[in-house]
């Protein structure tokens, strides 16, 4: 197991739990208090929008992650520009904050990570 996967898996006992965040206004308010930040679930550099439909409300520390997970796609996809990428929030019960982040590359080329959030 790679240093990167299990430093993901580590998130997972965190013991955090966004379930009674029901609404864009309640993730907006923990982000006035700086529990939750804005992240793009499809990059801008990637041709994602600016836009209400593309920002997630995560804990800091997912949109770490997720950059590094973007980067090594943005690589991928300099090389082989037909390649296809998609991010998928996961949630848990009728949460607005997403419990989990799936980013897919595929075509000749794949890859696959799971951003755990809470």
């Amino acid at each position: 197991m790679g240093f990167f996967t299990r430093f993901m898996q580590k998130k997972e006992k965190s013991g955090l739990d966004f379930s009674h965040i029901k609404t864009q206004e309640e993730a907006k308010a923990l982000c006035e208090q700086n529990v939750l930040v804005p992240l793009y679930m499809i990059p801008l550099a990637f041709g994602g929008e600016d836009s209400c439909n593309n920002i997630l409300y995560v804990p800091a520390q997912t949109v770490q992650w997720k950059n590094r997970c973007d980067a090594v796609a943005e690589k991928m996809l300099q090389k082989e520009p037909s390649l296809r990428y998609v991010c998928t929030p996961e949630y848990k019960q009728k949460s607005f904050v997403p419990s989990a982040l799936h980013i897919h590359v595929s075509g000749k080329t794949r890859f696959s990570q799971k951003i755990q959030i809470w």
